[in-house]
C-alpha cells in the first residue's frame, strides 16, 4: 500500500504542477493534448512494467546516466497536459489515481 500512497503524490503533484505551468506558458492547447494522450499511454506502460519488475518507486542511479522518472510522474504530465479547466484536471486526477490503484491491485510481480 506505501507504493500506491507514494505513486499517488508523485502524480498529484506531477498533474497540478503542470497543469498551472502549461496554462501560464501555452495558449494553443492543441498539441499539447496530443502529447498529454501519447504520455497516458507511455505512462500505463511503465507503470506495468515498474509493478513485473518490482522495482521500487525511484529507480534510476543518476540523472545522467539513469532515469528517474516513474509511471507516476509521467502519468501527472499527462494529465496535466491533456486538461483544460479545473473540473477537467479533477477528473483526470480522479481518473489516474484509479490507474495507478488498478495497476499495483491486477498486475502480478515476475518471481525469478
Amino acid at each position: 500500500m506505501k507504493r500506491v500512497v507514494i505513486n499517488f503524490i508523485i502524480f498529484l503533484f506531477a498533474a497540478i504542477g503542470t497543469f498551472f505551468i502549461k496554462n501560464l506558458l501555452i495558449e494553443g492547447h492543441t498539441i499539447m493534448r496530443i502529447v498529454g494522450l501519447v504520455g497516458l499511454v507511455i505512462s500505463i506502460v511503465y507503470l506495468v512494467f515498474e509493478k513485473k519488475m518490482n522495482l521500487p518507486t525511484i529507480y534510476g542511479r543518476s540523472q545522467s546516466g539513469g532515469s528517474n522518472a516513474n509511471g507516476a510522474a509521467i502519468l501527472g504530465l499527462s494529465c496535466g497536459l491533456i486538461s483544460i479547466g479545473v473540473v477537467q484536471l479533477i477528473v483526470g486526477i480522479a481518473l489516474g489515481a484509479v490507474v495507478i490503484v488498478l495497476v499495483n491491485r491486477f498486475v502480478t510481480v515476475e518471481t525469478q
